[in-house]
């Protein structure tokens, strides 16, 4: 024990977000409240039971929570929402065993990678003609690595405001709103080869 000080993050939740399931179904309720037989269909080959599994574990670790039950005849559907964000800060991050973060990485690639898939094979990704989309290389030093840590946390900040402003216009207006994904991605590289 020593005096490590107390913890940022619950290791718990760092190990619930290295299983690709648990990582898909916190994505999935990031977008709104559904059912553990709504999530079920959207995930690829994971049955009922074992969704229900990993919902009972966030649920357990208060990532997400029941916000209300509808009765269908003799069955009733438990609604879950997100209540956690789904993003470490800088010094949470720094909290998570160096293993622990990989898995975590790779969950989160692979959701951007289907998301960037899915809007290109439906022809959505380029259907604005303002969006966004480049690739910076950059050589810094550790005081400019630090400097862009800040800048997008700072932008990751506004961003989560843009959306919940958006979400409290379209309640007043009864707008559509449009399903979107910012992803933002800062990591160094290894030696390139010749």
């Amino acid at each position: 024990m020593g005096n490590a000080g107390p913890a940022l993050i619950d290791r718990r939740l760092t190990k619930a977000l290295a299983h690709p399931t648990r990582v898909n179904i916190l994505s999935i309720l990031n977008e709104g409240p559904s059912s553990p037989s709504k999530i079920a269909k959207r995930l690829n080959g994971v049955s009922l039971n074992l969704t229900s599994h990993h919902i009972k574990v966030l649920r357990d670790l208060g990532c997400i929570e029941l916000v209300r039950e509808v009765r269908h005849g003799g069955r009733t559907e438990h609604i879950y929402r997100a209540t956690e964000r789904q993003y470490f800060t800088a010094e949470e991050w720094e909290e998570v065993e160096p293993h622990a973060r990989q898995p975590i990485t790779v969950g989160i690639l692979r959701l951007i990678s289907e998301d960037v898939g899915k809007s290109l094979a439906s022809g959505k990704f380029d259907e604005l003609p303002d969006n966004h989309l480049s690739r910076s290389p950059l050589a810094v030093d550790r005081e400019g690595w630090r400097e862009l840590v800040a800048i997008l946390e700072r932008t990751l900040d506004e961003v989560l405001e843009v959306n919940a402003r958006s979400a409290e216009r379209a309640r007043l207006s009864d707008e559509d709103l449009m399903k979107v994904r910012v992803v933002m991605m800062q990591f160094l590289l290894g030696p390139e080869r010749v």
